[in-house]
């Protein structure tokens, strides 16, 4: 749940008969509570867009609709969002059917997350049969942990230098000496990529748009490294486009392809069933279209749809797990 001013809470229910009931959940929520202090807000969208089949700044908006009055500006919401995420600043609740006994004793559970600012109570949830009402729920708090203050050094983010991405680019004189189809092929591509480029948007708003390219293949990289790329392309003799995910075969490939492999079956159910798994043999995974001319303007429309929901959907499943590699170094 969150709040107008972009406070976070955690809610975990449980019947505290369960066997995982008493200390075991508490463990529970601290784990969600340190992965969520993971995420980014991009992270946040990303996942709300995906769950909702949304675009955009959907948690803004849905609190907005609610809160129309209380709610900051959109800048303002979407800052203190991330600066809870960055500090682990949450509320965390267990509400269950009756706390029992052991369950006041979380030092040690609280102590496994100290570099988290939350706040930890327990709701029981007493339940009463009220004659013709039905039944009637009284909430009481249980227990409350006192915050402990901490000494937060914030490094404001500096200047990222990226790399450049300077495409192969063949000597325009060559042009010349192509036959008119050829030529009509090459003037293609960069019109095509121009093209989807600029209509192209992806649930996660940290993704950067890819360049456009030159030549039969876009790429695009959900992470900070150049060794984990997912590329669009052309594949006119085989009558074929498609979208596909690799790794490079350095060291450094070899290490992100060995971190995504404890993933594969979860990546393999998140991209469908049409998706095509060489995983082991090439280390790619990927998706086809086929038509029986890519280049044709009747296909152009079916083309840019196939490219623009697969690209997110690629982003989805690699981004993620990508930042995760990145943090986990």
């Amino acid at each position: 749940m969150i709040t107008p001013n972009g406070e976070i809470a955690i809610v975990e229910t449980k019947l505290w008969r369960n066997s995982e009931a008493r200390r075991a959940v508490i463990a529970q929520i601290l784990d969600y509570a340190k992965e969520l202090a993971n995420w980014t807000y991009d992270d946040l969208q990303r996942e709300i867009n995906r769950k909702l089949k949304k675009k955009g700044n959907t948690l803004y908006k849905m609190a907005k609709e609610i809160h129309p009055d209380l709610i900051p500006n959109e800048s303002d919401f979407v800052d203190s969002v991330s600066r809870n995420l960055s500090r682990g600043k949450f509320l965390l609740l267990i509400a269950g059917d009756g706390i029992r006994e052991g369950a006041y004793s979380i030092a040690e559970f609280l102590t496994n997350a100290g570099h988290l600012n939350f706040s930890f109570a327990m709701v029981e949830l007493n339940i009463f049969s009220a004659g013709e009402i039905g039944k009637l729920v009284l909430p009481k708090t249980i227990v409350k942990t006192v915050e402990i203050q901490k000494l937060t050094v914030e490094i404001p983010d500096g200047l990222v230098i990226s790399n450049v991405n300077v495409e192969d680019l063949s000597n325009s004189s060559n042009d010349k000496q192509l036959s008119p189809e050829k030529s009509k092929e090459r003037q293609f591509y960069p019109n095509f990529w121009t093209e989807l480029s600029r209509e192209l948007t992806f649930d996660d708003p940290g993704q950067p748009l890819p360049n456009p390219a030159q030549a039969q293949n876009l790429f695009l990289y959900p992470g900070k490294t150049k060794k984990a790329w997912i590329s669009a392309y052309f594949m006119k003799s085989k009558k074929r486009v498609g979208v596909y995910f690799r790794t490079a075969s350095d060291n450094e490939g070899r290490e992100i392809f060995n971190f995504l492999d404890d993933y594969k079956d979860e990546i393999k159910e998140e991209l469908g069933d049409d998706i095509i798994w060489t995983w082991d043999e090439s280390n790619d995974v990927g998706i086809r279209f086929y038509c029986e001319d890519v280049l044709a303007k009747k296909n152009r429309y079916d083309i840019k749809e196939f490219f623009k929901e697969q690209l997110n959907q690629f982003v989805n499943v690699f981004r993620p797990r990508l930042k995760k590699f990145e943090s986990d170094k």
